[in-house]
């Protein structure tokens, strides 16, 4: 009789699962994964013969399976509090934060990294005043050391390899672990303080700390969805004052937006918030000042929340992300004329720097 139970139980579980597959809706995307989701493939005869069919099913059934998300919970909760894991898909909790192992250190791309950075300033920017800067991940303050990069030796080697004339503005000293989202990757901008006023002592810009606070909770980062666990959740705060209100951001396309586009709060990454998120290149002007004084930035997503905070020092800050466009096309948009320039990466960029287009 047992042996029936349970045989029968089984089977009407699959029985109920095929029919909830088939009735329930395909979701576009995944909020709590924050990607695109696989949808039914064609069934054509070359999808057929050449097996593509196969594959493509496969990966639309695992994307659009009822309860995804919750199983993905259960699995993350089997690894760690069954199997005893440290790590699931690379990612790991201590003390409320969840923190991205990005180990080992690979030094010929860090070598790669300051090559590029080199490259840039030979060709384009001999004679302007060039500074950069490293931006640790927040493994860098965990006091777990657990598949920790040698952060130290990352920053050894970029100095030793860098032009001798791009000025190192070392801001490790001014963040430490509270400074970093819970469940993100990235720095919380109300926390940014130090970092702006190290750079500005540096690059001789001044300095505006008078902010309105703008809160939006809950915040999920992007480490949240990939960890499957319901850990800790942030809130985004966002800065504001006279000269972020009324400053003009432009788009490769021209394209005019604010600052600031609440309605992207609502995306599936709220971090877009700051300067709208991943872009290319951007021009943000500051209409509260006749100051000729300009910034190019070469950055990572880091920069969209630190940028707004440097406006009151620059008539204009351009960014520039070589993630998305290559260097070969700059000279199209850009003219590079005695500005300010700093390059400013997060230290998981410089140890895969390959993705940088130069």
């Amino acid at each position: 009789m047992k042996n029936k139970i349970l045989s029968i139980t089984f089977v009407l579980y699959i029985f109920i699962f095929f029919i909830l597959n088939i009735i329930i809706k395909d979701k576009d995307v995944s909020n709590i994964e924050r990607r695109k989701l696989n949808k039914l493939p064609e069934f054509t005869f070359d999808n057929v013969i050449n097996g593509n069919i196969s594959n493509d099913f496969e990966n639309y059934a695992l994307d659009q399976f009822v309860l995804r998300d919750n199983y993905r919970i259960l699995k993350s909760l089997f690894e760690f509090k069954v199997y005893g894991k440290l790590d699931s898909n690379n990612l790991y909790v201590k003390d409320g934060y969840i923190f991205k192992i990005e180990y080992p250190l690979r030094e010929d791309k860090v070598v790669n990294f300051t090559n590029k950075i080199n490259k840039l300033y030979l060709n384009d920017l001999k004679g302007m005043n060039v500074y950069y800067s490293i931006i640790p991940d927040k493994n860098y303050y965990s006091k777990d050391n657990y598949l920790k990069m040698d952060y130290n030796r990352l920053i050894n080697i970029a100095n030793n390899n860098i032009n001798k004339n791009i000025k190192y503005i070392d801001i490790t000293s001014d963040l430490e672990l509270e400074d970093y989202y819970y469940s993100d990757i990235h720095w919380k901008q109300e926390k940014l303080d130090n970092v702006v006023r190290k750079l500005s002592k540096n690059m001789n810009f001044k300095v505006n700390t008078n902010y309105t606070y703008n809160e939006y909770s809950p915040f999920y980062g992007s480490y949240y969805g990939q960890l499957g666990l319901n850990t800790k959740y942030d809130k985004i705060i966002y800065l504001n004052n006279k000269t972020i209100d009324n400053a003009k951001v432009k788009d490769i396309e021209n394209k005019i937006v604010k600052v600031y586009d609440k309605k992207l709060l609502k995306n599936k990454d709220s971090y877009d918030i700051y300067l709208g998120g991943p872009t290319p290149l951007i021009e943000v002007i500051n209409n509260n000042t006749k100051s000729n004084k300009e910034l190019i930035i070469f950055r990572d997503s880091f920069s969209s929340s630190l940028a707004p905070l440097l406006l009151d020092g620059y008539g204009k800050i351009t960014l520039i992300d070589l993630r998305y466009i290559d260097y070969n096309i700059l000279k199209d948009y850009i003219k590079f004329n005695n500005q300010d320039v700093l390059f400013i990466y997060n230290t998981n960029i410089i140890n895969n720097s390959d993705m940088l287009r130069v």
